[in-house]
């Protein structure tokens, strides 16, 4: 049997068993625990309680190249937590730092004042764009700034972010504002996972709807993802058994 023929045999392998652990899923199905998804609501329900502003960034992620699918996420988990913050009487901020992603950020803020029946105090300006450019630190600085200005009660940090995120989080850190962080670049996922509790990694950010909100599709939208994970993991450790053996 040559290399293709075990390819093609492989795929079918793997459709079959997502077909079998997924299809018949028809309610909600359980999920691994996600310890930053279990903690947002609790950020978001203090920030809205101590009359505070939530912030999301979605960092130098933006549309066209090659941050195009984190901003769609990170716009995505903008919607989802600023749903739950229209409530307050401080309205949610999110900001980014390239100018094709001001309007995934305003679209992001408007659903969510929409989704509670709040049209009327939707306001555009609660996106904010700071034009750094390529100057990462100039927009790490910024931020570092705002969350003092604006009076920050917690901080959703999910986009592209280099090793500047250290700034951002020390700065929140200084004033005991919780972070939650997540990157699609190494070296800002390594400051993430280092300097917070609550990283997300790689994937995670793509299903916050199935952990935020309560739909049974994205939850097995999520549980393909993870049963997908685990047997990449099986098939490297598959082919690493074979190498060692010669």
């Amino acid at each position: 049997m040559d290399y293709s023929t075990s390819g093609v045999l492989a795929i079918l392998v793997i459709l079959v068993v997502l077909i079998v652990v997924t299809v018949p899923v028809r309610r909600k199905p359980t999920l691994r625990r996600i310890a930053a998804y279990a903690r947002l609501p609790h950020i978001v329900g203090r920030t809205v309680e101590s009359d505070r502003r939530l912030h999301i960034s979605l960092g130098q992620a933006g549309l066209g190249g090659e941050g195009t699918m984190i901003a769609l996420a990170a716009a995505e988990l903008a919607y989802q937590l600023a749903r739950r913050a229209a409530v307050g009487d401080q309205s949610p901020l999110v900001s980014t730092g390239e100018t094709s992603a001001v309007p995934l950020a305003q679209d992001a803020l408007r659903r969510a004042y929409y989704a509670r029946g709040l049209r009327t105090r939707y306001n555009p300006s609660g996106a904010r764009w700071y034009p750094a450019g390529g100057r990462a630190l100039a927009f790490a600085a910024a931020l570092s700034a705002m969350q003092g200005d604006e009076r920050i009660g917690g901080n959703v940090l999910a986009g592209t972010y280099g090793a500047e995120l250290a700034l951002v989080m020390t700065s929140a850190s200084r004033m005991n504002i919780p972070t939650v962080a997540v990157s699609d670049r190494i070296d800002g996922q390594a400051v993430a996972y280092a300097m917070t509790g609550l990283p997300l990694i790689g994937e995670e950010v793509f299903v916050s709807t199935a952990y935020l909100e309560d739909d049974a599709s994205s939850a097995r939208v999520a549980l393909t993802m993870d049963v997908l994970r685990y047997l990449l993991i099986g098939v490297m450790l598959f082919i690493l058994i074979l190498s060692v053996r010669g």
